[in-house]
């Protein structure tokens, strides 16, 4: 299968954000990508500025369908009373494979609800595993996706206050991929206020990355490798 992370250029109008979205499935397709990985609350940017996603939502799952092709992305959601940091998982059907709420919240994100559980997915290609931004600090959470048998787990970001940890920012892919060994997938949004570095991980090595403007990275893996690598360490 091939894997995309694409680092997008995100505002805080929703509608700009969604017609970057479906550029970049665009240009996806042409690399004849399975995945494509977007960044953390891409769509609405600002928990405060949360409105109604249907209508982008919609647009969303319309062009994976035409494309045949799944996206993950992030976005802020009011769900009855509550914001939450939401990662959706549209399939090549254009339907919704899974809708993550995220777990270990920033500090900055005080309005926004927490999420209470996460799982892997299953798909076509094997299991995948789903986390969002800061809760890559909290491997425990990872290590139990890879256990229940995620072979990839995709990381969606928005790296902001990243000057004083940027050394440990850009070794987490690798080490969250050695330490499951497991492929990682982190894709971070292009703004003034974030890392802007995106990653693709084998357990070994990065096999892609981008730093510091917008663009797109692929690659092909191999699955059935890390479960040779897995058996061969008695992983897991």
């Amino acid at each position: 299968m091939k894997v995309a992370a694409a680092q997008v250029r995100v505002t805080r109008n929703a509608e700009e954000n969604c017609e970057k979205i479906l550029l970049f499935l665009e240009r996806a397709k042409r690399r004849k990508v399975d995945i494509i990985c977007f960044p953390e609350t891409c769509l609405v940017t600002k928990s405060k500025d949360v409105i109604r996603i249907e209508k982008s939502l919609r647009r969303i799952k319309e062009k994976c369908r035409k494309l045949r092709i799944y996206c993950i992305f992030g976005t802020y959601e009011k769900i009855g009373k509550h914001v939450y940091n939401i990662v959706y998982f549209i399939d090549k059907n254009g339907k919704i494979k899974y809708k993550y709420k995220k777990r270990h919240l920033w500090v900055t994100e005080k309005n926004v609800k927490v999420g209470k559980a996460n799982k892997v997915v299953n798909t076509e290609f094997g299991k995948i595993g789903i986390i969002t931004c800061w809760d890559f600090a909290f491997p425990e959470d990872i290590r139990k996706l890879s256990k229940d048998g995620a072979r990839i787990i995709f990381c969606p970001s928005y790296l902001v206050n990243y000057k004083p940890a940027k050394d440990v920012l850009e070794s987490l892919p690798l080490t969250r991929a050695f330490e499951n060994c497991c492929y990682y997938v982190t894709a971070d949004v292009f703004t003034k206020e974030t890392a802007v570095m995106s990653f693709i991980c084998s357990p070994y090595k990065i096999l892609a990355s981008i730093k510091g403007k917008e663009g797109i990275i692929s690659r092909k893996i191999d699955l059935k490798r890390i479960d040779k690598l897995r058996r061969f360490y008695n992983h897991i």
